[in-house]
């Protein structure tokens, strides 16, 4: 994925600015602090999906609206994101937070599962935006406190081992696609043994059958066994009956509420229309009472302000809703179906037991329901079926020692380019802190001062290295700044050296936020897309012209 532009719009304070990007490294830098760069990262990956655990004061994501437009597989598409709600480029409907995850998940061909936490039977959990991302983003406010990748999403704490599965899953190492191959296996195994029982208990049958089917006795059939098979059917229809009725039921009172969010959206459509060519005091009709209502009057019974995103949201939940009622009384309407074929049914049953008066008719239903010959088939199916499974079950123990070679080579390799690049670092930084560690080693790291973060920061850039390396994919990196405290030049420098040879000099798309002062230790300066923010970094005069791109109407 490369992100090409960032547009923001605050649509509250009409203030809008657009940031244009390189597919290669950006930096993100002004002449103070408190200038907007944490604010303006933070914005890049919150529009893409991340759920960004502490906000900078003054800057306002509830009254704004984000707009990216990125390249994913040499294709295009924008994503506009407002709160909880999202529109891409691809789609005419809006996304909720998990339905945009699956979105990102297809376009970067990967699908992502981690075990949940005190799941009983390791069961794995499909995920958000944020989760996706985490690897690739480190947060000024919430990455440097000692546990790596782990505290910069509220979102993961959902998850038993973060970071490692997560980690695991991005560079193509993970133990879940051989798990789920095993958990197949398993159910495979299952299926044998139940098949093999059943055969078992058919030729038993079979061979019973056999020698007792001539010597079936022809006495009359008990009649009272009849009559109460007969009366069972009675009372089962009206079962069915009763219940056929308490479901048109449901389905009305769904309707009408159907009806009132449909009414509903004819009037904030009504109001939206007015509200965009600029008409005021018109007077509207309330569709549930037929009153005469100001804009004002309608917007306060429907208890929102006069805010064309407002009302374009509220519109679009409506939808949601209402599409939602439309399933439900699908599903009822089919249960209705499903219940008429079974009282029809039902209702020839009982047609036919008042006509079955002898034995001897019971006698040839059960003969041709048990006949020798059905017995036979039903053997050879199972037979059929058990060896199938069994040329399964040989299929998929290939394929999982197959997995587990190849995950064993490549962790293997991994590993050393692990230690190789973390050893070169920490020739560089010389930190007691990292001599021990291992890959995968997720342990607090513990210290003070700039040597916890020069530890922490060695240890971000290898994983990061790795992932540019061997990633399953690819998203931008961001790097918020790592520089808090007054330390000696020679250690900035240091540590901009090794972030601009390990990150920074790759093809892999980057963002990273320095202050003007400690660009000076960066060798390569100009190849870089340099974005000097000045205060305030949105721009009211850029408002109207900008507002356009994010208007859902419009695009």
């Amino acid at each position: 994925m490369i992100i090409n532009s960032l547009l923001i719009v605050d649509y509250k304070n009409e203030q809008a600015n657009e940031f244009n990007f390189s597919e290669k490294t950006n930096i993100i830098t002004s002449d103070e602090t408190t200038i907007g760069k944490s604010s303006l990262l933070k914005s890049i990956f919150y529009a893409l999906g991340f759920s960004i655990k502490q906000i900078p004061n003054g800057w306002n994501i509830g009254t704004m609206r984000f707009r990216l437009d990125v390249t994913i597989e040499r294709a295009n598409y924008y994503i506009i994101r407002d709160n909880s709600l999202f529109y891409v480029s691809d789609s005419n409907e809006s996304l909720s937070l998990k339905e945009f995850a699956k979105w990102l998940e297809n376009k970067l061909s990967i699908k992502m599962q981690l075990k949940l936490k005190k799941s009983p039977d390791d069961s794995l959990s499909s995920v958000y935006a944020s989760e996706i991302i985490t690897p690739f983003y480190l947060d000024q406010d919430k990455s440097w406190d000692g546990y790596l990748f782990k505290n910069s999403s509220d979102s993961l704490n959902r998850y038993s081992s973060i970071p490692q599965d997560l980690m695991e899953y991005v560079l193509g190492i993970s133990n879940h696609e051989i798990l789920d191959k095993e958990n197949q296996k398993r159910g495979i195994d299952k299926e044998i043994k139940a098949k093999t029982s059943e055969l078992e208990v058919l030729k038993k049958l079979q061979n019973e059958y056999s020698n007792k089917v001539k010597m079936m006795d022809t006495s009359l059939y008990d009649l009272d066994e009849l009559k109460k098979t007969f009366e069972n059917s009675i009372k089962y229809l009206s079962e069915v009956s009763n219940k056929t009725s308490l479901i048109k039921k449901e389905i009305v009172s769904k309707k009408q509420k159907q009806d009132m969010l449909l009414q509903d959206n004819i009037e904030l459509s009504k109001i939206l229309e007015a509200n965009k060519k600029s008409y005021k005091g018109i007077e509207t009709e309330c569709i549930h009472c037929h009153s005469k209502l100001t804009t004002e009057q309608s917007l306060t019974r429907l208890k929102i302000s006069n805010n064309i995103f407002e009302i374009q949201n509220l519109i679009e939940m409506n939808k949601k809703e209402i599409n939602k009622l439309k399933d439900s009384i699908d599903s009822l309407i089919y249960d209705i179906s499903n219940l008429n074929e079974t009282y029809n049914n039902v209702e020839k049953q009982k047609e036919q037991l008042q006509n079955e008066l002898q034995l001897q008719e019971y006698i040839q239903l059960e003969s041709k329901r048990m006949a020798n010959e059905e017995f036979i088939s039903k053997i050879n199916s199972v037979v059929i079926n058990k060896d199938k499974l069994s040329e399964d079950k040989k299929s998929l123990e290939k394929e999982i020692r197959e997995l587990k070679k190849n995950q064993k080579e490549k962790k293997k390799k991994i590993n050393n380019r692990f230690l190789e690049v973390l050893k070169d670092i920490n020739l560089k930084f010389g930190s007691d802190l990292i001599k021990n560690k291992n890959l995968f080693d997720f342990q607090e790291v513990k210290g003070s001062g700039m040597d916890k973060n020069k530890a922490i920061l060695a240890l971000y850039l290898t994983y990061i290295r790795l992932l540019i390396e061997f990633g399953v994919y690819s998203i931008p990196i961001g790097i918020d700044s790592f520089v808090k405290n007054e330390v000696e030049s020679k250690t900035i420098e240091i540590t901009f050296k090794e972030l601009e040879n390990h990150i920074l000099s790759s093809d892999h798309q980057s963002f990273f936020v320095a202050i003007k002062d400690n660009l000076e230790y960066l060798s390569y300066l100009e190849s870089y897309n340099v974005i000097h923010l000045k205060s305030p970094i949105l721009d009211k005069n850029k408002y109207n012209n900008l507002i356009q791109f994010v208007e859902v109407d419009n695009l």
